[in-house]
């Protein structure tokens, strides 16, 4: 069984896709999901994202910094923690949220052309069951 192979091969390819298509608006794959958070949850934290999304804190603040720079979110430091930053939408974000949505939709109706309903919500579901699996069961 290749598993490994097929995860690599789709993430890639999606990865491919979105760069391709947020390109003109100065973001890539790996920075739009900050956006959508940060829209659907003014005043997250930057500790949430790095919580929520399992991913490195230098490559969240990296992200952050080259979003802050191109004028899509703001940080304000938090008044309980002054350590702490809350990350808010710009204009340029809500704007761009729902092109963002858009093309998501369209990367994902790529990739389950041919499923049946069923076989779609089943494959979410194993997903999201393997993807549990490799956060608390694969030793980093």
């Amino acid at each position: 069984m290749s598993i490994l192979k097929w995860f690599s091969i789709t993430d890639r390819h999606i990865k491919k896709y979105l760069d391709l298509h947020l390109a003109p608006y100065g973001i890539n794959s790996s920075q739009h999901l900050y956006i959508l958070k940060i829209c659907d949850q003014p005043g997250i934290t930057q500790e949430r994202l790095i919580e929520d999304y399992y991913i490195h804190p230098s490559n969240v603040t990296r992200a952050l910094n080259t979003l802050e720079e191109k004028g899509y979110v703001r940080r304000e430091s938090c008044e309980e923690d002054k350590r702490k930053w809350k990350l808010y939408p710009m204009d340029k974000a809500w704007d761009l949220q729902k092109e963002i949505i858009r093309v998501k939709k369209e990367a994902e109706a790529e990739l389950l052309k041919g499923f049946t309903v069923q076989e779609q919500r089943d494959f979410s579901e194993l997903l999201k069951k393997a993807g549990k699996n490799a956060i608390f069961n694969i030793p980093l």
